[in-house]
């Protein structure tokens, strides 16, 4: 745990550097939520962005320094604000992960750390990455757009009738091109830069652990590159790699590259089964991405795996459902196996507001509590001690998070546009997913 005196104390403001899909530099994914979406920036307020390959000087820059002075004086900075609300919820933050994850702590930090939180960058080489490699992707999952996926582009030319949209960068102007719309700037091909890659070369040596996720980082040829460059010079034996992957595709060729590595951890992006996981990562087909589930699971160390449930209005109601099919019918050995990962990883859906399941309104959390609470007896009478508990630690969290605030009077009314319009484009019916508040 952490020093007693810094209870918003995180190890990754100082070792650790994020991108965002558009290659801004930005303090943790988790930051996204906050008004300013956590961009680190220079003193002329422009963002510092992994195409140019300023990594170093954008270490100390007035963001980052501000938010570890407020973690030595144990205060809460707004772009943290998505760890504060799910520690206060019972959830497991990114905080307390990274926490779990690093030995790094306050007392160590404090002797090569200025008071106004200006850090040392010989003394606190970089160790963690986390890479967004742009926005290629082959689903349209719904709580995302077109910053996170290539594949919105039509869809959100339909959904909003504009042919462009604005990003941390600025705005993006879409084209199209035949029947389909794309990127006029390509914007988030930076990682394509070559200043990008040999600045991260420098690093490379002291590299413990990154983080790739996208897009779909399994689709993205410069992430192979990277990999075969780690095995090639002998480093990938010091590095654990962390997935965020949709695992649509499960190709030999990272199977193989992953056994030179010291750890592979895989999240899958996995919110239910069935049609209610074809629903929300549409245009996935359940079946073929069970099968790559299956092959994941029959993988041996160093590969560790676990299904990353994102919670929407369009699952909760399914998210009791899906903790009995892990336990009663998935057939895991291996996925989610371990004591802290027993059932799912489950993390909430903060943005876009209209999908977060505090805009459902008062009967509809109603009905998501009863669903839990009827759920909440068969597992007590059919699981196992560890299962039972997890799984009520669970529902605990996703409960008390969605009746901690309520954005229906603001968010409503955008929540039946979109969820009715898209409806209409992709040919689905939310009926059988949201809450009816019935």
């Amino acid at each position: 745990m952490s020093d007693p005196d810094s209870a918003t104390f995180c190890p990754i403001p100082w070792n650790f550097q994020a991108s965002r899909n558009n290659g801004d530099i930005r303090i943790c994914c988790q930051a996204n939520v906050s008004k300013n979406s956590g961009i680190v920036r220079n003193e002329a307020g422009e963002a510092y962005n992994a195409k140019n390959g300023n990594l170093i000087e954008a270490r100390n820059a007035p963001l980052m320094k501000q938010v570890r002075k407020n973690m030595m004086e144990g205060r809460w900075s707004k772009e943290c604000i998505r760890c504060q609300e799910e520690e206060a919820s019972g959830l497991n933050s990114r905080r307390q992960y990274e926490m779990f994850n690093w030995p790094l702590r306050l007392k160590d930090v404090r002797s090569y750390t200025d008071d106004d939180g200006t850090i040392d960058v010989e003394k606190t080489p970089i160790q963690y990455y986390d890479l967004r490699f742009g926005n290629k992707c082959n689903l349209a999952c719904r709580m995302c757009g077109p910053t996170d996926s290539d594949l919105w582009y039509n869809d959100y030319v339909k959904l909003r009738g504009e042919t462009h949209y604005n990003d941390s960068h600025g705005r993006v102007e879409l084209e199209k091109k035949g029947s389909s719309w794309f990127d006029k700037n390509k914007t988030y091909q930076w990682y394509e830069s070559e200043a990008f890659w040999k600045s991260l070369e420098k690093f490379k040596d002291g590299l413990q652990h990154i983080y790739m996720a996208g897009g779909e980082p399994l689709l993205i040829k410069e992430h192979y590159k990277f990999l075969e460059n780690c095995v090639t010079s002998k480093v990938s034996e010091n590095i654990i790699l962390e997935y965020n992957t949709n695992l649509t595709i499960l190709p030999n060729k990272v199977l193989d590259l992953w056994s030179h590595f010291k750890q592979v951890r895989v999240g899958a992006s996995i919110d239910g089964y069935g049609d209610v996981f074809e629903f929300q990562r549409y245009p996935a087909r359940w079946n073929d991405i069970y099968k790559n589930l299956q092959k994941l699971d029959e993988l041996p160390a160093p590969v560790f795996s676990w299904m990353a449930c994102t919670v929407t209005i369009y699952n909760v109601l399914h998210i009791p459902e899906f903790i009995r099919w892990k336990v009663e019918e998935s057939g895991f050995k291996r996925i989610n196996s371990g004591k802290k990962r027993s059932l799912i990883t489950h993390h909430m859906a903060h943005k876009p507001d209209h999908l977060n399941v505090r805009v459902l309104s008062e009967n509809q959390k109603k009905q998501v509590v009863n669903k839990f609470k009827e759920y909440r007896s068969y597992f007590q009478n059919n699981f196992s001690e560890l299962h039972f508990k997890e799984s009520q630690r669970i529902l605990d969290s996703i409960e008390t998070y969605m009746m901690g605030k309520s954005l229906y009077d603001k968010f409503s009314a955008e929540q039946k546009f979109f969820t009715e319009t898209l409806d209409k484009i992709r040919d689905q019916n939310s009926e059988k997913f949201v809450p009816s508040g019935r």
